[in-house]
């Protein structure tokens, strides 16, 4: 077996994705505080933070303040956030949306268009395509402009293609996304699993900056889940991430997702729908069963239905437990969970509650929502192409 040791350039290389990620934690610093940080000589540290001057990823931005200083007064470097865009294409079930962002994840502009399965894969990848040179020319850039494409989706084993995983029923087939992307966009395209891209954007842009093992959760409308360990996003060699959904639950096979998801609350709510057991609800819809609908779970779930409450309390009691569970196993420095349905006033309010009052051994801290779930629906995308194209974090 041949063996190549590390050279120059992989060092360089990895000092250079270190200064990257320390300013895209911290912000601005000076050069000499670069080096103390991150161990580095000085001069190590002007060569490659020149360079990226140079190119325009980073950019100085005026003296450092401090009280008293003898001598050259310190530079501040920092991340230029505005050097290039990313373009993000976040695939869900129901809707896709195509957004412009900038390297901090910023969106510029973005639109939402219906993901339809009753086409062909190909002919709705084209539609995506069109939307988003609507959106380059609506404020006048181009390819040109861009570091890459970033594609989330459910699913797993997607580093060339968007295949349906489990059950999420949007396409039944392996779809060559990356080649067709590249090919009509002409930008370098990473292609990566919804959950895990969020978690790659948690760990560049929200909590994980400070805490690098951590379970993620995603709840709506099903259920997903990722791990980072020392800062990396786990997935084995077949690029499975891990599947808090597909957990056992019963002796009949019925996993976690099956009955906390959206679809498996409308059906519960459903089968108690009475004018006695759900008469908020009841009174909302005039006795009509046809208008709870899945579509349409986050109004209903606000209604303040005493029956619709206890459906909600007994699954969150239900996931609580398993992330309990979870965390014995993995014993993560915290939970981040993020979704829709916990976006539900009533699960939003109760939900921390729930779990610290079951579990009060436990670090009040320990499970936390996501700061950056106001961005779901593109900063995944972001990541994994800043991740990809810059930091190499994985």
């Amino acid at each position: 077996m041949k063996y190549s040791g590390i050279n120059s350039n992989d060092v360089k290389s990895e000092n250079r994705s270190k200064i990257i990620r320390l300013l895209n934690d911290k912000g601005d610093m000076a050069r000499k505080d670069i080096a103390t940080e991150l161990g580095l000589t000085a001069a190590a540290v002007t060569q490659i933070s020149n360079e990226l001057l140079e190119i325009g990823i980073l950019k100085e931005n005026g003296e450092m303040e401090e009280e008293a200083h003898v001598g050259r007064k310190k530079i501040r470097i920092g991340l230029d956030e505005d050097f290039t865009n990313i373009l993000g294409i976040c695939i869900e079930r129901n809707q896709t949306v195509i957004s412009i962002n900038n390297l901090r994840g910023r969106c510029i502009l973005k639109k939402a268009i219906t993901t339809d399965t009753g086409t062909l894969p190909e002919t709705y990848l084209q539609k995506i395509v069109d939307t988003v040179y609507e959106l380059m020319d609506s404020i006048s850039i181009g390819p040109d402009d861009f570091l890459g494409v970033g594609v989330t989706m459910p699913g797993y084993g997607l580093k060339e293609n968007l295949r349906e995983s489990d059950g999420n029923n949007i396409w039944d087939v392996p779809i060559p996304v990356k080649k067709m992307l590249e090919r009509k966009l002409c930008l370098p395209v990473v292609v990566e699993n919804n959950v895990n891209a969020f978690a790659m954007a948690e760990l560049i842009y929200g909590a994980g900056r400070e805490k690098g093992n951590f379970v993620f959760v995603k709840w709506g409308p099903g259920l997903g889940s990722s791990i980072a360990i020392n800062n990396k996003v786990y997935s084995n060699q077949d690029g499975r991430t891990s599947e808090l959904g597909h957990i056992i639950i019963d002796n009949h096979s019925h996993t976690l997702e099956s009955v906390v998801s959206v679809g498996a609350i409308t059906d519960k709510v459903r089968s108690m729908f009475s004018e006695s057991v759900t008469p908020v609800l009841w009174e909302h819809f005039a006795g009509d069963i046809q208008r709870v609908e899945e579509q349409n779970i986050y109004e209903w779930c606000s209604f303040q239905d005493p029956g619709v409450e206890s459906v909600l309390d007994g699954i969150m009691e239900m996931l609580a437990q398993a992330l309990y569970n979870v965390s014995v196993v993995l014993s993560p420095d915290n939970i981040i969970y993020y979704g829709k349905l916990f976006d539900i006033d009533y699960i939003k309010s109760n939900f921390k509650n729930v779990f610290t009052r079951r579990y009060p051994m436990l670090d009040e801290d320990f499970v936390s929502r996501s700061t950056i779930s106001d961005h779901e629906d593109s900063i995944g995308a972001v990541a994994i192409v800043f991740n990809d194209k810059i930091l190499k974090l994985r």
